[in-house]
């Protein structure tokens, strides 16, 4: 008798195509949301975990907060306070111009590190070094994008001659060396940029402050314990700064942060799901119900050749199960699908991660929602009077 409730409540689903396909759509909207928005959060948070530990994952950076725009800037006694800490503390300057060659110019985000705390990574060409640093030489570091933007793409942009202006101050600048392309989420070492040595940058930029830095980044050994280490920069600090005038992050914090965000994006984006799949069981309701009224006197009929009331009710949770798992199998899928094709087209999403438990999650749901939607059309067919059922026209 149960298989043969499963032939008639898969009869019964073909038989209105149009109006079973159109129940399904909202169970599958629903089941796709849910799978697909806690992927998407595990997947992010994976790819954004690499891209900063790429950068960094042992790196402390202390600035100035911007509450406090009035705030100091660092100089190089807090630096030489904090190096007698096991951390390298980076002298870094920054500033904005132009950069032109030929007949092509690009504004470009300009970096000064001083060559023996730098820490660019290099495609091709090289690296300045501390002659470069000693002898203030104009050369220059180009990221990818601004070798892209500024260079045709049959140049060699290796030992040519560029003009930044800085400020109405131009001056001539080498390129000898292409960083590596990295950090795509964030922003690090993408754009029109580029890095020259800190001495260079004193020597071309007219307004800069020797000897004082907005903010500065410190490298760690991996062997450090950095929550310690930040408590230690702390207490160096507020002794020789005022109170509140600094503000202290670590990769660790963003990446703390970053989670925080996407839980409750996940949580949004999950309820949407939700909200998708109780759309998808009233429509469930809905068809279930007609199919009662529609089917009366064949309730009627069945139940006057003896069939049971559990049996009758049996043949209308199986269409609404039916149904749910349908869709539930068809959201999974393309689910999925839509994540291997996200991954595929954001550069710096690594892999898919899909939690077996998601899929279980999901599915169990849009089960569960059939169940209980499809609960009362049952009973109602289940409750009819074989004579009031034959009756009915």
């Amino acid at each position: 008798m149960f298989l043969e409730n499963i032939r008639t409540a898969i009869t019964a689903l073909f038989s209105n195509r149009m109006r079973s396909l159109l129940t399904l759509l909202g169970v599958v909207i629903g089941v796709f949301a849910v799978t697909t928005t806690i992927s998407m959060g595990a997947i992010a948070t994976a790819g954004i975990t690499g891209e900063l530990e790429d950068f960094g994952s042992q790196k402390i950076i202390v600035f100035t907060p911007r509450d406090k725009p009035l705030a100091a800037n660092f100089t190089d006694n807090d630096i030489e306070a904090l190096s007698r800490l096991p951390l390298i503390v980076q002298k870094v300057q920054d500033t904005a111009g132009f950069a032109k060659y030929d007949d092509k110019e690009i504004q470009l985000s300009l970096s000064a590190v001083s060559a023996d705390t730098t820490d660019t990574k290099i495609a091709r060409g090289r690296i300045y070094n501390e002659q470069d640093e000693a002898y203030a030489s104009k050369v220059i570091i180009l990221t990818q994008d601004a070798v892209q933007n500024l260079f045709d793409k049959d140049v060699d942009p290796l030992g040519k001659e560029i003009t930044l202006t800085i400020a109405n101050s131009r001056t001539v600048f080498t390129v000898i060396g292409i960083e590596e392309k990295s950090g795509g989420l964030l922003g690090i070492g993408t754009g029109d940029a580029g890095t020259i040595p800190l001495s260079s940058f004193y020597s071309v930029v007219p307004y800069a402050k020797k000897g004082e830095y907005q903010y500065l980044p410190m490298q760690v050994d991996l062997d450090v314990n950095v929550d310690d280490l930040v408590s230690q920069v702390k207490s160096i600090l507020e002794r020789r700064r005022e109170k509140d005038s600094f503000s202290i992050n670590t990769i660790k914090g963003l990446l703390d942060a970053f989670g925080n965000i996407t839980k409750i994006l996940q949580s949004i984006l999950g309820g949407i799901g939700a909200v998708s799949l109780l759309v998808g069981g009233i429509g469930i309701l809905n068809i279930m119900l007609v199919s009662v009224t529609e089917r009366t006197r064949e309730i009627g009929l069945r139940k006057a050749l003896g069939a049971k009331k559990n049996v009758i009710m049996q043949q209308f949770m199986i269409e609404a199960v039916v149904l749910t798992v349908i869709g539930g199998v068809i959201g999974v899928i393309f689910a999925v699908a839509s994540l291997y094709l996200i991954v595929a087209a954001v550069p710096f999403l690594d892999k898919v991660i899909i939690n077996p438990m998601v899929i279980i999650m999901a599915f169990g749901v849009s089960v569960a929602t059939g169940i209980i939607f499809g609960v009362w059309p049952a009973s109602r067919a289940a409750s009819l009077s074989p004579i009031e059922a034959l009756r009915f026209e």
